[in-house]
């Protein structure tokens, strides 16, 4: 990303960002059936889907890093995979307001979205502990498998309540079914995930960029250490 086209895309992301606000609290009506409550939809599929992007990310960049040693591809994988959490923990608490209305319990262990879904979390978690605590140097292979294995891993979450028959899911698929029949329900949905989008890739550039940054400082002390050695 260009840096002279930052300014411009992060304006363009907050009045995304405001707009779809607008339209989820102001536009959208209550779901007949769930209420008020449905409107954390649009919070909980834009954060999973921007989560996904973000993980596909650490799979390129890591399998990247693993053939060329390039340091910038292992910085890319670190940023997207810690940007990739936050987003995946939203999604999680988010499901579990929606999962608390429903069914009256903030979590089903015998639902296997959800039980993918913190599986990856988990993961992930796993992969940011990983990289902010380790010593950069060592940690960097290591670090990629388990990104590459995270990734690997987003299939599964989606394809596990599809293995099911359709008497036992219990997690609902609003989109793939039509229920979001109110053309607003679209609008706000549409806005809710380009925004987030968008959101994501920035938060990433700027995380990269630092990481950039850390690396190049480590390197710098690294010669000064050497020249007074």
């Amino acid at each position: 990303m260009n840096s002279a086209l930052f300014p411009g895309l992060a304006l363009v992301t907050l009045v995304l960002l405001g707009v779809a606000q607008y339209f989820i609290f102001m536009v959208v009506p209550n779901e007949q059936i769930m209420g008020a409550v449905q409107r954390v939809f649009y919070f909980h599929v834009a954060a999973a889907l921007a989560c996904y992007g973000a993980f596909f990310v650490v799979f390129v960049s890591s399998v990247s890093y693993l053939t060329s040693r390039n340091k910038r591809h292992d910085a890319l994988s670190v940023a997207a995979g810690e940007v990739g959490f936050v987003l995946c923990t939203i999604v999680l608490i988010t499901g579990m307001i929606w999962g608390h209305s429903a069914w009256n319990t903030w979590f089903r262990w015998e639902e296997p979205r959800l039980v993918t879904f913190l599986v990856l979390w988990l993961i992930f978690l796993s992969f940011t502990v990983l990289r902010n605590f380790g010593d950069p140097s060592k940690t960097a292979v290591h670090g990629s498998i388990l990104g590459i294995l995270g990734a690997a891993s987003v299939p599964l979450v989606y394809l596990s309540i599809k293995l099911l028959p359709q008497s036992a899911r219990l997690h609902p698929e609003v989109i793939e079914h039509g229920g979001l029949r109110d053309p607003s329900y679209w609008q706000a949905f549409g806005i809710s995930v380009v925004g987030m989008l968008l959101l994501c890739a920035l938060l990433i550039w700027v995380r990269y960029r630092i990481g950039c940054a850390e690396d190049r400082a480590r390197t710098l002390a690294l010669e000064d250490i050497h020249y007074d050695a």
